[in-house]
């Protein structure tokens, strides 16, 4: 799914400033330093806060944003920003945006978000010696830069078109999803101990150690964890039981399935709280599902080319390329010429889960892996 820069956020801030400064470091210069202890501040102020799990990518982040912006501009000040500072930084990140057209969006708003968080700490903090006027400037650029984007999607913006229990049924009743839950049902049988099954306990005791499972048993694990949001199963004690709703769903329920559907792509699409590219991926996978139930199909990048990329930047394409082909694995996303699109008997199922998902709904106990 490609994402469109807003046409008039650039024109926007051309009539605040009509010539936008690209400064180089003039020959011989050196680039002013950044103080250290400042970006030490910064990360300890951040794991006080809500930011506190993502403190350390974020400081750091910030830390080599700012050192590119001193390479830029010699006279810059970390602590005094202008409004020239700010362009140059939307103008870099529109230029990231720009390089990739599937990628480029997560990644300059990932820059952006970093150093709105940057000035909220030197606001909050005092540190801030530049002029308030400037200040303000600055955050509301790069405000603009995030917020004014007319490509992102909210639930709401969807329209269920109308789908009857018969179109529903048989669009839920083939999805692996159900086969795959039914599996899961004959091997609880009356009840099972959760030691016996070593991912659902450790998921259950939240206690993941970050180790990457196979491609199969993460599968399974958000079977279980559809399961057990649905009620079809249910732990009770050291066990999982048949839960309120396995009989409904035994005998293909539409509301039991439905339900099934809801919580599996809740469960995949509520981000793990201490992986930011994780949460980008899922932003992503958000915004590609709520775009294929529009009119405005996004384009199926399937053959895609991250050459270029590097480090965390490389991790988060390819994170965002796995969500987008599981969901066709998993029957939710088909194409449709060289676009994607939910069918239309699963929508008010996923609908539903994106609802429920993080950022709109709560967060999943059982953290999607």
């Amino acid at each position: 799914m490609g994402s469109k820069g807003p046409a008039g956020r650039g024109q926007k801030r051309a009539a605040k400033t009509k010539a936008r400064q690209r400064r180089q470091n003039p020959a011989g210069t050196q680039p002013a330093s950044i103080p250290t202890d400042l970006l030490d501040d910064f990360a300890t102020w951040l794991e006080q806060g809500e930011m506190a799990e993502h403190a350390e990518r974020v400081a750091g982040l910030t830390g080599t944003t700012l050192t590119q912006m001193a390479k830029a501009n010699p006279s810059f000040s970390v602590t005094a920003w202008t409004p020239s500072d700010a362009h140059y930084l939307v103008d870099t990140a529109e230029r990231v945006e720009d390089s990739d057209p599937d990628n480029g969006h997560a990644a300059a708003l990932n820059i952006v978000l970093c150093v709105l968080e940057f000035l909220a700490f030197l606001d909050e903090t005092e540190a801030w010696t530049g002029s308030e006027d400037d200040f303000a400037h600055c955050m509301e650029d790069l405000n603009d830069f995030v917020y004014n984007d007319p490509d992102v999607l909210e639930p709401d913006d969807i329209e269920l078109p109308e789908v009857t229990a018969e179109e529903e049924s048989a669009a839920l009743v083939p999805l692996p999803l159900i086969s795959g839950v039914d599996a899961l049902v004959a091997r609880v049988g009356s009840s099972i101990a959760i030691a016996d099954v070593p991912d659902l306990s450790t998921a259950l005791a939240n206690a993941d150690d970050g180790t990457d499972h196979p491609t199969a048993d993460l599968t399974e694990l958000n079977y279980w964890a559809a399961s057990i949001a649905s009620e079809v199963l249910e732990v009770e004690g050291s066990n999982v039981v048949p839960g309120r709703n396995v009989d409904a769903f035994g005998s293909r329920s539409v509301d039991a399935l439905r339900d099934v559907l809801t919580h599996h792509i809740r469960h995949q699409l509520t981000s793990v709280e201490d992986d930011v590219s994780m949460a980008l991926s899922n932003t992503f996978a958000i915004q590609t599902l709520l775009a294929a139930m529009t009119d405005d199909l996004p384009i199926d990048n399937a053959e895609e080319d991250y050459e270029g990329l590097e480090g965390e930047d490389l991790r988060t394409a390819q994170l965002i390329d796995y969500r987008v082909r599981s969901l066709q694995d998993q029957g939710i996303l088909v194409t449709a010429e060289d676009a994607l699109e939910v069918p239309t008997a699963l929508r008010p199922a996923v609908l539903q889960g994106i609802r429920l998902a993080e950022p709109f709904g709560e967060h999943d106990p059982m953290e999607s892996s």
